[in-house]
């Protein structure tokens, strides 16, 4: 079906199936947002309540009418919409819509969302490990670690947000002997600079690749101040960012080893491809943030030459694909680009 004028004729926002996904559990996203047009509907999920409940609420009365195809005047309107609250869940809810409507054009005109991004999308994408949530302190750590590594994965991600000063680097560099290769440190937010730049000089790029978050608040002033306090120190941010305007600035003045941005969180696919392309002219490496998996495996496919490996977070998503009826899981370090319309997924809906 051609999707050239064909306009937007429903939004809506449904539970997902708990009969299907399984119980519950704390954390979980329950919701989807669907959009419809001449019969045909996309849908993107997991959604959790809040942005859910502003598509519901205020963005999916704006989107209707809007053509399927016109993504860059719907994210416009969308975000003219939220006016100055157009940032944090302003920017999830518009994201969330976002991808909906990009598996609707993708499903109208019978392609891949990648295909519609690229005319020649990688059929494979490297994507590399997370597991926040292991405590490098346990007895079992060293053979979770190894056997994580094992997979194949380009490389490997942990926390040591909880960590002490003295502890970090030798957790780390257990952590790097357990993997065999240098791995990235997340500090969740929580080091701040003192912290940081205590931690800087006990971390080798042989051991860690990069520590990502080390500060509560990703702004330029903040990030060009650490580093000139905690110089030689590899940095990453981005999935807190929402405004392009923080974006080009962070990249230009701040140079982040890598740049983290969330597919969704930032706006939506539409306005990840502008940060892709911002981070390329900046030579700045991106490794796009595991909590929108499924938009950013499209992403990457479109624009190899813009993206490295994606975030694969080993414990959240396969739950999360408990919404969506098959799994997308990586295999020797690579998944493999969905090959169906749209999104490439069904909605348990």
């Amino acid at each position: 079906m051609d999707p050239a004028d064909t306009v937007i004729d429903r939004v809506r926002v449904e539970r997902l199936d708990e009969s299907a996904a399984g119980p519950w559990e704390a954390g979980d996203s329950r919701f989807a947002v669907v959009v419809e047009a001449r019969g045909v509907a996309g849908a993107f999920a997991p959604v959790d309540e809040l942005p859910a409940a502003l598509v519901a609420t205020r963005l999916g009365q704006s989107a209707l009418r809007h053509p399927v195809t016109d993504h860059k005047g719907l994210l416009s309107r969308l975000l003219a919409e939220l006016g100055p609250h157009a940032a944090g869940l302003g920017r999830w809810a518009v994201g969330a819509l976002d991808c909906a409507v990009w598996d609707l054009h993708g499903r109208l005109a019978e392609l891949p969302v990648a295909a519609l991004l690229s005319d020649r999308p990688a059929r494979q994408v490297p994507v590399y490990a997370s597991w926040l949530s292991l405590d490098l302190t346990s007895a079992s750590a060293a053979e979770s670690v190894r056997a994580t590594a094992g997979e194949g994965f380009a490389f490997t991600k942990w926390a040591l947000g909880d960590a002490e000063v003295g502890e970090v680097a030798l957790l780390a560099e257990r952590a790097a002997v357990w993997a065999g290769q240098s791995v990235a440190v997340d500090a969740l937010g929580t080091w701040g600079h003192l912290r940081t730049t205590e931690v800087a000089p006990l971390l080798t790029p042989e051991t860690v690749r990069w520590v990502e978050d080390p500060l509560a608040r990703t702004d330029r002033s903040a990030y060009t101040q650490l580093r000139g306090q905690a110089e030689g120190l590899r940095v990453a941010f981005g999935e807190r960012l929402t405004h392009v305007e923080d974006v080009l600035a962070l990249l230009e003045h701040c140079r982040p080893e890598a740049f983290t941005f969330d597919a969704v969180w930032c706006g939506g696919i539409t306005e990840a491809r502008g940060w892709l392309g911002a981070a390329h002219d900046a030579k700045v490496p991106v490794h796009l943030h595991g909590r929108a998996f499924l938009p950013a495996v499209h992403l990457a496919a479109a624009f190899p030459h813009m993206s490295g490996a994606v975030e694969y977070q080993v414990v959240w998503e396969p739950r999360r694909q408990r919404a969506l009826s098959g799994t997308l899981q990586p295999y020797g370090g690579h998944v493999a680009l969905p090959d169906r319309p749209g999104l490439g997924m069904e909605v348990r809906r």
